[in-house]
């Protein structure tokens, strides 16, 4: 843990200088607790604990119901408890505070109301950003403080604020959507007239004959109209959307069988850009009211013969209705069209001024909300009140987690043991600031305690949390328990490397990691494309390293071979090669190899061994970490039954393989001939079909390693039935209470677990002013402990046995019988499953020599530039589509697989439950990732 926080402190880039000098203890809170969880912050040295979960304890909380919310709002600022709710039974509104966290989501839906109406008339919002919620917590704080009444009371002041304000913003924005609504209209008329003044005036200057003339027109239906001294002829004008303009045509057309003539006109809208004010374009535009965007119409006019009850009116007429067209008046001659221009001008024009006018009066009131009201906060006061209610409504909620009495709440919570002090502290600190009321009792609760199940808390950085994640997606871990988290912040981006290993594309994501390190707060602060990258750039950098790394033992560079060290092999006659004697080259693979006919067959035969020593390497520190937890957890029969015969078995089969492979690396064959040098897969068949008879020996005559395999064969035998009997006959008789054997120790409560090291405190020796009250059991506690006892006791007696359930011996034995066939069978698919080390990079390897030789080696040979520039692209194409986004994920989803089933599947459970604490930073950074 110690070197993981000397290596994040050493990429951390330099810190931002505080705005103020008294939000320090805001800082610190925030480096508490975002920078365990969230991503977003500095990289800050807090002392972690990666191995396993930090100890815990379970406290009894008492808050005099005066000073409860007072209680709670300073519990949620120091982030130190997490509270168990004891009203498990109770529906949501049933509790005791569901009134106010009622009126808290009702005042959330009013400001995103607000928010609504704010985007839609393009007044600016300052969104907060989750490093400032620190500073905007110390900043409500001193706000609070400078009004001179109560802090709870400040919730009712801003429900009667803004309800106010909402209906009068709401009353406007009403006024102001009727406004444009009229203004639509006149200005559609203004184009019905403009679009049929020239056809009106050509059709009264000349006869129409219409035959089957119809009554009459009416002169009380101006749509109507007679064309002077010939047939009545009948028109209607109007505007539709232009998306249904072709639907109403046809329409028209098969409803009064072609007996009418229409015709459409695209009235033009001008370019709008989304951000020119909405005063410039709103004299010629035609608006939505809701979203204030343009809205495209047509207008449209029908000619058709007859009177003005003639039935083919009616028809057209709800025709118009069911488009939802609007329908104009058309005026009779040209002075009534003058008349009418003038009239609609002047509708027009007071329209315009009274738009200008409302929207001066909704910007106004917009612009409270907009600017900040807190001091030195940046962001907007909307956005300030929402931060506001969503820390009511979190207190409102760990309020109704607590038993309520007539005088008092009652509740317990869960808190690491060094929090205690900072707890107990905060107590006795608002019983000074506030002498007249009581300030709370926190006391060590230690009855049944053993029953329940602890959360486990693991702290992590912005270094540490990315192979945290990889952890936790598989299983959180269990309180107590061995958290792989810190071997995976190596082990994981080294096998991703063994199967990445390059020193080009290696290097490429080195570098690329490095300048993610080092551009962070310029990333952050532009908001592009590589934000989201920020959060494992401390991952990325780590498996480019070990890429870059590996690739210098493989002496790769995206399919050329450096020759930094020379070679060890010299021309011996014509094209073939001597080694050198007593030659050994510095690092790596001689690059002679890269050359030669038979590379392929040293290059696998090397890194499938390699792939083998490592997975089993990396399966016996799993096995190992078994073996811890099973000491801590002072269960000695999973530490004599489970981890003894498992380690016996791996290390007398595949932990022999591996030893035979280092000793033949280190043997000369060149003497008996590398022909004649002996098969490892060979001699380990042999040991299993032929009872560990050699035929070709490793060392020596073969007699000693004759009897050593023949010993580890035996040892792996014994160790099968080892696993299957011995742990189920010891539950039994451990049960039954008949046989002597006891090999887990009995201690005190207060040794048994680091649960309840340290003893009570009562805070109110401290003179926390509870003394007064008695403390009563809670019902609702007393079932969880009862519930939470017969979980436990069903988990251990399924598997281990030692509950207080009942004990089922044939349930036992199928259990242990499963997990040694899954171990068994599991060594050994396990083992094989390690070769996709080699696979990968293989894969790795000859595509990027495929790459090289098709897009760039011909061309370089021919010395063609032309072809060299091209081939060059292509050979850049590939490498950063296929090497360095394809096979990254693929060997990272290979290494996840690694980690997940071969490594973890030997000693972690993951069945744990993560530390929440009750903290008003984390909250809300979480609300403002779901909002934002």
């Amino acid at each position: 843990s110690e070197m993981c926080i000397i290596v994040s402190f050493f990429f951390s880039s330099r810190r931002r200088h505080t705005r103020c000098s008294g939000v320090s203890w805001a800082r610190d809170v925030y480096k508490r607790q975002v920078s365990t969880q969230s991503t977003w912050g500095k990289l800050s040295v807090i002392k972690m604990s990666l191995l396993r979960s930090q100890p815990m304890k379970y406290y009894k909380l008492v808050l005099p119901r005066e000073s409860a919310w007072t209680i709670m709002n300073k519990l949620g600022e120091i982030s130190c408890l997490q509270l168990v709710d004891m009203n498990e039974g109770e529906s949501t509104f049933q509790r005791k505070y569901a009134n106010y966290i009622k009126r808290c989501e009702e005042l959330e839906v009013r400001f995103k109301q607000v928010e609504q109406e704010l985007k839609k008339f393009k007044v600016p919002i300052n969104q907060p950003e989750p490093e400032d919620l620190p500073e905007f917590l110390h900043n409500l704080r001193s706000f609070l403080q400078t009004r001179g009444s109560s802090h709870q009371n400040f919730l009712e002041e801003v429900e009667s604020e803004s309800t106010e304000r909402w209906n009068k913003i709401n009353e406007q924005v009403r006024g102001y959507d009727d406004a444009i609504r009229q203004h639509n209209e006149w200005l559609e008329y203004k184009h019905v007239l403009g679009k049929t003044r020239g056809l009106f005036d050509a059709l009264s200057k000349e006869h129409v004959q219409v035959s089957n003339v119809a009554e009459p027109a009416s002169a009380d239906l101006p749509i109507d109209y007679v064309a002077a001294g010939g047939p009545r002829v009948c028109f209607l004008a109007g505007t539709i959307p232009k998306e249904d303009s072709l639907r109403f045509k046809r329409m028209i057309f098969r409803v009064t069988r072609g007996n009418t003539w229409t015709t459409l006109y695209d009235i033009e809208q001008p370019a709008i850009n989304p951000d020119q004010d909405e005063d410039e374009y709103l004299e010629d535009t035609i608006l939505d009211p809701a979203s204030r965007k343009p809205v495209f119409k047509c207008v449209f006019l029908i000619v058709y013969r007859g009177g003005s009850y003639d039935v083919l009116k009616g028809r057209l007429i709800k025709i118009c209705e069911s488009f939802n067209a609007k329908q104009f008046p058309v005026p009779e001659n040209e002075d009534d069209y003058k008349e009418k221009d003038r009239h609609i001008e002047g509708q027009l024009v007071s329209r315009r001024e009274l738009l200008r006018e409302t929207r001066t009066t909704i910007d106004y009131m917009l612009d409270y909300y907009s600017r900040s009201r807190f001091p030195r906060d940046r962001m907007s006061y909307i956005e300030e009140l929402r931060l506001f209610v969503a820390k009511e409504k979190e207190i409102y909620h760990h309020l109704n987690l607590l038993r309520s009495y007539e005088t008092y709440l009652e509740g317990f919570c869960w808190a690491p043991i060094e929090e205690e002090s900072r707890i107990t502290d905060c107590l006795f600190e608002i019983g000074n600031e506030h002498p007249t009321i009581a300030s709370g009792k926190f006391v060590v609760e230690d009855s049944q305690v053993e029953n329940l199940d602890p959360p486990s808390s693991i702290k992590t950085n912005e270094f540490s949390w990315p192979f945290q994640e990889i952890v936790n997606t598989y299983g959180f871990p269990r309180y107590g328990e061995v958290n792989p988290g810190l071997f995976t912040i190596i082990t994981f981006p080294f096998l991703f490397g063994v199967m990445f290993g390059d020193i080009g594309h290696g290097g490429i994501l080195f570098l690329f990691a490095i300048w993610l390190c080092l551009k962070a707060d310029d990333i952050k602060a532009g908001k592009g494309a590589l934000v989201p990258f920020l959060s494992v750039r401390y991952l990325l950098l780590l498996m480019g390293f070990f890429a870059f790394y590996c690739g210098f033992i493989y002496n790769d560079f995206m399919a050329i071979p450096w020759n930094l060290f020379g070679s060890c092999y010299i021309k011996k006659g014509g094209r073939e090669l001597e080694r050198e004697p007593d030659c050994t080259y510095p690092f790596g693979l001689d690059p002679r190899w890269h050359v030669a006919a038979n590379e392929l067959n040293f290059v696998n035969s090397f890194k499938m061994k390699l792939a083998i020593v490592l997975g089993v390497s990396h399966m016996l520190l799993g096995i190992f970490l078994k073996a811890v937890n099973s000491v801590h957890f002072s269960n000695m029969i999973d530490l004599f039954c489970e981890f003894v015969p498992q380690l016996t078995f791996m290390i007398c089969t595949f932990g022999y393989m591996v030893a035979a492979i280092f000793i033949k690396w280190a043997t000369d064959w060149s003497a008996v001939g590398l022909g004649n040098a002996p098969s490892i897969i060979t001699t380990f068949i042999d040991m299993f079909f032929n009872g560990g008879r050699v035929t070709k020996p490793l060392w020596g005559d073969g007699s000693s390693q004759e009897v050593i395999q023949r010993t580890f064969l035996f040892l792996a035998v014994i160790s099968v039935p080892w696993m299957l009997i011995p742990k189920p006959l010891i539950l039994w008789m451990q049960h039954s209470g008949d046989g002597p054997v006891k090999l887990k120790k009995e201690k005190d409560d207060h040794d048994k677990r680091p649960l309840l090291a340290g003893g009570g405190h009562d805070s109110d020796e401290e003179g926390n002013g509870l003394s007064k009250i008695e403390l009563q059991p809670s019902p609702t506690h007393e079932k969880q402990l009862s519930s939470d006892s017969s979980k436990s006791s069903k988990v251990k007696g399924h598997g281990h046995g030692h509950g207080h359930g009942e004990f089922d011996l044939g349930e036992v034995c199928v259990h242990s019988l499963i997990e040694t066939i899954e171990f068994v069978l599991g060594s050994v698919s396990h083992t094989a499953s390690y070769l996709r080390l080699w696979a990968l990079s293989l894969a790795h390897a000859e595509l990027s020599k495929v790459f090289f030789e098709k897009a760039l080696a011909d061309s370089i040979e021919e010395g063609s530039f032309i072809g060299v520039l091209i081939g060059f692209m292509m050979f850049a194409n590939l490498t950063l589509g296929v090497l360095l986004s394809m096979d990254v994920m693929e060997c990272f989803l290979h290494a996840l697989r690694l980690h997940w089933i071969e490594f973890q599947s030997k000693f972690y459970k993951g069945t744990g439950h993560p530390f929440k604490p009750f903290s008003f930073v984390s909250s809300l950074a979480d609300s403002l990732k779901k909002r934002l």
